[in-house]
């Protein structure tokens, strides 16, 4: 009995226009979509390779202690399944001799009209256009029946009605899955054939098929909902009206309003404000080195019976007290600057880490009010299975360090056994003294960018997961008895 009212359901969807409008939405957007955004990463992939080359062959003779190192961050493969923060993900990372580094973005944006649209990727396609078609196959399951007597006609032939319920869902949800996986595969067919993104390999293959599950499970709480709709109205004009509204409260409004209500409910300063805060913060540690400097100088000089107050350092080079006092000072004062460069860094460190904790904890008000919605669950797991998401800016600072760390002890450490500060003219100057043996320098490069492991998204975003799967449960669950006492009259 079961099988025969779902193939009932199969072959009514089937002859149904809108199954035939689904089906030409997947097989043109999924297709186009993943092609234009794999043409995309192919773009991005082309322009961090050839930056990165630019930057050694500009800096391979230009080795110095004021050299800042830059570490290109290649574009993640997965981006062409879901493009998320790539826009404002940092792509490059700067490190100095002081241990200071800092992400920037680096390439700019190509057309900046993309911005006003938003891009036809495979996520956009599934939260925004199929989500919408899911409401739009469910919403008179349960009363266009009513309204053409065939539901009352089923009950009176004594079939259960939980049979009938489930029959809606397994055998709309069946045409819509076909349609959807025939896209898929028309444009994983597509990519096989026009681009040089190996899509079928393991390190795509697989998170791909990830992709694809929770897809389909994200697909089937839409269907449940609009199954519950359906069967909540009174008719088909309530139930598509509810429908809508439905969708625009989930895939609009609160996604787009829980930022909002978390910077109410948890207002932070703004960016400008705490670099404000960090250049204060310069100026005052910069001043107290200055008088230390000072006073580092003219106690060496007293020492030595000078009186820094009458000086004339522009002919001190006559004077061997002078000189032998000076020689004491760039010595001890190589120690003293790196003490306020730490003092500095310290400090800095504070204020950042500071305002970067303040930031988490608005992200996650603004992320559980999100999550009212699945779509809202469902950006963050794709968003950081695609290492695209949020995650990727905590990727990007452990990343930044270990190439800190890197230029430290493959370059600048090397480089300061050569590297002197003097005073000359009555001011303080830098230079490279002694032989220096310029093979040993080289240009400090990221050439290993490591993503987070499937397994390790999976689980930072397992309350994403657990809740998609209890939205499906309880959608379905609610369905089905809300169906058992429902009024087929």
């Amino acid at each position: 009995m079961l099988r025969h009212l779902i193939i009932k359901e199969i072959q009514e969807i089937v002859t149904n226009t809108r199954s035939l409008f689904v089906l030409l939405i997947c097989v043109l957007l999924i297709p186009l979509g993943l092609y234009v955004s794999t043409k995309e990463y192919e773009q991005n992939k082309a322009a961090y390779k050839d930056a990165k080359q630019m930057y050694e062959e500009r800096n391979i003779d230009n080795k110095r202690m004021e050299f800042v190192a830059e570490g290109y961050i290649p574009p993640s493969p997965l981006s062409i399944f879901s493009s998320g923060l790539s826009g404002y993900l940092p792509n490059k990372i700067t490190a100095d001799s002081r241990g200071i580094w800092r992400p920037e973005n680096d390439y700019g944006i190509n057309n900046p009209v993309a911005l006003l649209f938003g891009k036809i990727d495979f996520y956009f396609i599934i939260t925004i256009i199929l989500s919408l078609l899911a409401f739009m196959v469910t919403f008179n399951s349960i009363t266009g029946e009513k309204e053409n007597g065939t539901l009352r006609l089923m009950v009176a032939n004594a079939v259960p009605r939980w049979k009938i319920i489930f029959a809606k869902i397994a055998g709309s949800y069946t045409v819509f899955l076909v349609s959807f996986l025939v896209g898929v595969i028309s444009g994983l067919v597509l990519l096989t054939l026009t681009t040089s993104v190996p899509i079928l390999s393991g390190s795509y293959l697989v998170p791909f098929l990830v992709i694809m599950i929770i897809s389909l499970l994200f697909l089937f709480v839409l269907f449940n909902m609009g199954i519950l709709l359906s069967i909540k109205t009174k008719n088909s004009g309530a139930s598509i009206t509810a429908s809508l509204l439905l969708w625009v409260l989930i895939a609009i409004i609160i996604p787009k309003v829980s930022p909002m209500v978390a910077q109410i409910i948890y207002p932070i300063e703004t960016e400008e404000v705490v670099n404000k805060q960090k250049n204060m913060k310069r100026d005052e540690i910069g001043t107290e080195f200055d008088k230390t400097r000072g006073e580092l100088m003219k106690s060496i000089m007293s020492e030595r019976g000078i009186n820094v107050e009458t000086i004339d350092f522009w002919t001190i080079g006559n004077d061997p007290e002078s000189q032998s006092a000076l020689r004491v000072y760039d010595e001890e004062i190589v120690e003293v600057k790196r003490k306020y460069d730490e003092m500095e860094n310290n400090a800095i460190g504070i204020i950042e880490k500071d305002y970067h904790n303040q930031q988490l904890f608005q992200q996650n008000i603004s992320k559980n009010i999100s999550r009212i919605s699945p779509i809202g669950c469902y950006t963050y797991l794709i968003s950081d299975l695609t290492n695209t998401g949020l995650i990727e800016l905590s990727n990007i600072e452990s990343n930044a360090r270990q190439f800190a760390s890197f230029t430290e002890s493959e370059y600048y450490s090397k480089m300061r056994k050569y590297y002197k500060e003097y005073r000359f003219g009555g001011s303080l100057s830098k230079g490279i003294f002694g032989k220096v043996d310029w093979g040993n320098f080289k240009v400090p490069t990221l050439n290993t960018y490591n993503y987070p492991k499937l397994v390790s998204s999976l689980g930072a975003n397992w309350v994403d997961l657990l809740l998609i799967c209890f939205y499906a449960l309880f959608f379905f669950t609610v369905s089905v008895f809300q169906f058992i006492k429902y009024d087929v009259r």
